[in-house]
């Protein structure tokens, strides 16, 4: 198995000044610049998605006794691009989250397109926050299945790593 350099690798706080800092890292990466440019957005955009997702549903624990911080990476092994995000959350989201990411996989690109669409124009009728778009987003973009991993932690929270691979655009 062929594995270069990391594109990018953070363990840490995420806010949206630390997102914006993140992402000039991953664009100055010599990974990233070697890339196509189509697939450069393509991991460009699943990156963004997987921040603004740590932000949103990471847990608030206000007890102190599990600290866990979010983490990030970006690598290039073979012909793939792979992303990995993870973040503390309450135990009820991650349920949901599985849950729709389990209906995404189910998915083919034209029911994916669909259910996009279908998200799209609930999230302006009702101001809703637009949860699952970014999901659907990270499938059609990859092109692969999004790929979890849970580990249940004591009170109510759950580790949630997400992995997405992005084929790499071989003109």
């Amino acid at each position: 198995m062929t594995e270069s350099p990391g594109f990018l690798n953070y363990t840490g706080p995420v806010d949206y000044n630390r997102i914006d800092l993140l992402l000039n890292d991953l664009k100055e990466s010599p990974g990233f610049m070697t890339i196509n440019k189509v697939t450069g957005r393509r991991v460009y955009a699943i990156v963004v998605e997987c921040l603004e997702n740590i932000i949103k549903y990471s847990a608030k624990e206000s007890t102190g006794k599990l600290n866990i911080e979010p983490a990030i990476s970006v690598i290039k092994r073979n012909n793939k691009i792979i992303i990995k995000s993870g973040n503390f959350v309450d135990a009820y989201r991650t349920d949901k989250i599985i849950q729709k990411i389990d209906e995404i996989n189910s998915l083919d690109n034209d029911a994916l397109d669909l259910m996009f669409e279908k998200q799209i124009n609930k999230t302006n009728e009702k101001n809703d926050n637009g949860a699952g778009l970014g999901l659907i987003m990270m499938k059609l973009k990859s092109g692969n299945k999004i790929a979890f991993n849970v580990i249940r932690l004591k009170e109510g929270y759950s580790y949630l790593e997400l992995t997405i691979s992005v084929n790499e655009y071989l003109p």
